[in-house]
């Protein structure tokens, strides 16, 4: 085949094009494309036929305006095949000044009713800017590609086929990664996407949705009012996806449209564009939990950067979206409570209380400094950058001193991108320590800054619990989206080890992953012991400034404390999903916390159930022996109740009625019978062994006397000063709160240990060997010495 066609002569041919000459053309195209999809020899193809010379050809004939759209389809198809074959062919069509334009316009102009060869242009068209935009999709943004695909895709998209339809919505997801918050297209664009929201095409309207989660993102990471989103009722659309998420991430049937719940709510203010409210997508494939996550991720960052969305969505039918999506799976009712969680804030606290980072460059408002930000985009020389990749080595050997001796230098820029994008801050999330992670942020390095991914995003890829915290208590936007789209929850979900399960709650958990003015502790004693001098200082400080005038929304306060505590009352009592229990009973804890005497009887005048629902939770909770937590989240919450209840009493009559008293009783009496036992074993320096319930009188005010130890039987408890030590099937376990040791009966010197949440192993030699620290070993090494504690447990009064 290939010694028929002399490769000249076709190249020849493919640059003629008036006249007769045309049919040459023609001709030439075909025999191009015969050549490039039958040869058996790629190689061989490509050498007769080279990519430099040829594709600049073809795309000097999408130039000429005269060309018939027969000729033009058979040019795309013919471009397309050297795509396929070889992605670096894109940069040479690219190279062609006007080239990649001339395509978009014929989108535009596409007569795809009247003309099948202009139909067939359009399609092959689309195929070309799909294979481009996986290498230069800033090259077909420039050429006004997101205008041209989104206005075919409104225009066209029942007359075209589904494959093509499916590609063009791919272009667009992608170009829309491109588009700035300031960029004049902007509203023709976000109408295009509103109306393609409601699209019958399941894949198109979820593409609409990941293109809105992306312009919200470029709007966030500008600190610019994302605002403009939600001319066409993207919020309406959103609420009506929460809505279903219980039926989507369930599995059930079609959807049904979105109704206020609660009589006298004021949904005026919800927004233009009401017609997307009863877009249902009935007859398409379930939503996936990824896509109800990006839905609810959505409304969560357009409530974090904008007062008026936050205003609007306070007033919408809100609370019933909330209450049918609580009866979705675990995932997407986690993910609601997550919302829920940041819109208490806004609605008790106000935007003030959300913690503020250091912003990254703008032309928005919002914008400060910005000789200080501009310096961490300024290019480095030779010298700048050797210091910066000799700090990226520091930061992977763990080496702080010489990290912080070089910024306090003042030889480098704490907030400089390298050539791939990424800060010290983010290589520091990534492989640094804790202490650098702090350092950093209290250097004013911008905890989301990264061209491919935050840092949070680096702390969740690396399963780093630790970091992410000081992340977010730096502000770290935790609804940011990396490169693929993805926030930092997604990627901490990818892997199941301990690490990344750690991350994962800390990123969905409701009260612990924001950092807040005024709000309420959580019940993990981490949070305080890991507060800075700085913090304290920052909150003293801002409570002396703090305006006495109300905060948050008080005109919707009534209306979500009536409507949301008996929601998350009924999804702690009806599930048996341990993360979803502590999700509810914290959101629970927290709305207890913002209350008054005032609303709480407003509350319970309106609801008479309102107060028995709340200590029936309490209740369920204390009977569970186990969950100490769960304890200590109860006991808080009763003991704020009691500093607000008011003289008639309605929560100490629900108490004495369901036993409440009791309980708290024997809790009490539980912790004091522990600490008589630890200060009485501590009060000598000799091993000392804990009586045992058949051996001692109960007697709660009077230490039990214990003896000294002759040996370790298995089952029994022994404590040295502050070390505790019981003997297991095979192993000698001794543990205080900062350290655990297990020592193999069967040893010849050597032991395992954990320490700062590692496991390494100690020789006879005296060196430790750190490679036996992973997620199984470490998880066996636990679960064992958890099993030889709870038989201690069983066998100490």
């Amino acid at each position: 085949m290939m010694s028929e066609v002399d490769p000249e002569t076709l190249l020849e041919w493919l640059q003629m094009g008036s006249g007769d000459e045309r049919d040459m053309q023609l001709i030439a195209l075909e025999q191009l494309c015969m050549l490039l999809l039958m040869s058996d020899n790629v190689d061989r193809c490509f050498e007769s036929c080279p990519p430099r010379t040829f594709l600049p050809a073809l795309c000097r004939i999408f130039l000429d305006q005269q060309a018939p759209d027969q000729v033009l389809e058979v040019t795309a198809r013919a471009i397309t095949y050297y795509l396929d074959v070889s992605a670096e062919c894109t940069r040479r069509i690219v190279a062609v000044d006007g080239a990649v334009k001339a395509m978009c316009n014929r989108l535009v102009i596409a007569d795809i009713v009247g003309s099948r060869a202009s139909k067939d242009l359009a399609e092959q068209c689309i195929k070309v800017l799909e294979l481009v935009c996986t290498r230069e999709a800033g090259s077909v943004f420039e050429s006004g590609g997101l205008a041209g695909v989104l206005t075919f895709i409104r225009d066209n998209g029942a007359l075209i086929h589904k494959d093509t339809l499916h590609s063009a919505m791919s272009v667009v997801c992608r170009l829309c990664t491109k588009m700035e918050p300031t960029d004049e297209s902007l509203p023709n664009s976000v109408e295009c996407l509103s109306t393609l929201l409601r699209h019958e095409d399941f894949h198109v309207a979820e593409g609409a949705l990941k293109c809105f989660a992306s312009l919200a993102d470029r709007f966030i990471r500008k600190n610019i009012d994302p605002v403009p989103l939600n001319e066409h009722g993207l919020t309406d659309e959103l609420l009506n996806r929460l809505r279903n998420a219980h039926i989507t991430s369930n599995g059930a049937g079609p959807t049904a449209p979105l109704t206020p719940a609660m009589a006298g709510l004021n949904v005026s203010g919800a927004g233009s564009g009401s017609n997307l409210v009863d877009a249902a997508h009935a007859g398409g494939p379930a939503a996936s939990s990824s896509s109800i996550s990006t839905t609810i991720s959505l409304l969560s960052i357009l409530s974090r950067g904008s007062e008026a969305i936050t205003h609007s969505l306070l007033r919408s039918a809100l609370p019933d979206a909330i209450e049918h999506a609580l009866q979705g799976d675990e995932r997407c009712v986690l993910d609601t409570m997550r919302l829920t969680d940041l819109l208490l804030v806004l609605l008790f606290e106000g935007r003030p209380a959300l913690s503020k980072s250091v912003p990254s460059v703008s032309g928005g408002s919002g914008s400060t400094s910005s000789s200080r930000i501009s310096s961490g985009l300024r290019p480095m020389d030779s010298t700048g950058e050797r210091t910066h990749r000799h700090l990226i080595d520091c930061i992977r050997s763990k080496d702080t001193d010489a990290l912080i001796e070089a910024v306090d230098s003042g030889n480098v820029e704490v907030n400089f991108m390298d050539d791939v994008g990424q800060t010290l801050l983010n290589w520091a999330s990534a492989f640094g320590t804790q202490e650098m992670v702090e350092y950093l942020c209290q250097k004013n390095a911008d905890v989301n800054k990264g061209q491919r991914s935050s840092s949070l995003h680096y702390a969740a890829c690396f399963g780093r619990p630790q970091i992410a915290r000081v992340l977010l208590r730096h502000g770290a936007n935790p609804d940011l989206r990396d490169e693929d789209g993805k926030t930092p929850l997604d990627k901490a979900r990818e892997r199941n080890d301990e690490g990344h399960r750690e991350v994962a709650a800390i990123l969905q958990s409701p009260a612990d992953w924001l950092s807040l003015a005024g709000c309420p502790e959580t019940t993990e004693e981490s949070n305080q012991a890991n507060r800075t001098k700085e913090d304290e200082d920052r909150d003293e400080t801002a409570s002396e400034e703090e305006d006495p005038g109300p905060k948050g929304d008080p005109e919707m306060i009534p209306v979500y404390v009536k409507a949301l505590i008996p929601m998350f009352c009924q999804s702690s009592q009806s599930t048996m999903i341990q993360t979803v229990k502590r999700a509810s009973l914290s959101l629970i804890k927290k709305i207890i916390h913002y209350l008054n005497q005032e609303l709480i009887q407003d509350a319970h005048n309106s609801n008479p159930r309102f107060v028995g629902d709340i200590v029936e939770v309490l209740t369920s909770v204390l009977d569970n022996e186990e969950d100490e937590e769960g304890h200590l989240t109860c006991l808080l919450i009763i003991q704020d109740l009691m500093s607000k209840e008011d003289q008639e009493g309605v929560f100490l009559e629900q108490f004495a009625k369901l036993g409440l008293f009791q309980k708290v009783h024997d809790l009490a009496v539980d912790d004091m019978d522990d600490d008589i036992s630890s200060a009485s074993s501590s009060a000598s320096g000799d091993i000392m062994i804990a009586s045992s319930p058949t051996e001692s009188t109960p007697t709660p005010a009077i230490a039990t006397p214990k003896e000294d130890a002759k040996e370790i039987i298995m089952g029994k408890g022994y404590t040295w000063r502050d070390w505790s030590l019981a003997r297991g099937r095979d192993c000698l376990y001794i543990w205080s709160d900062a350290a655990a040791l297990e020592l193999s009966n069967g040893s010849n010197g050597w032991f395992r240990f954990i320490l700062d949440g590692k496991l390494a192993t100690m020789y006879s030699s005296g060196s430790p060997e750190g490679n036996s620290d992973s997620s199984d070993n470490r998880g066996e090494f636990l679960d064992k010495l958890q099993r030889a504690r709870a038989a201690v447990k069983s066998n100490v009064s």
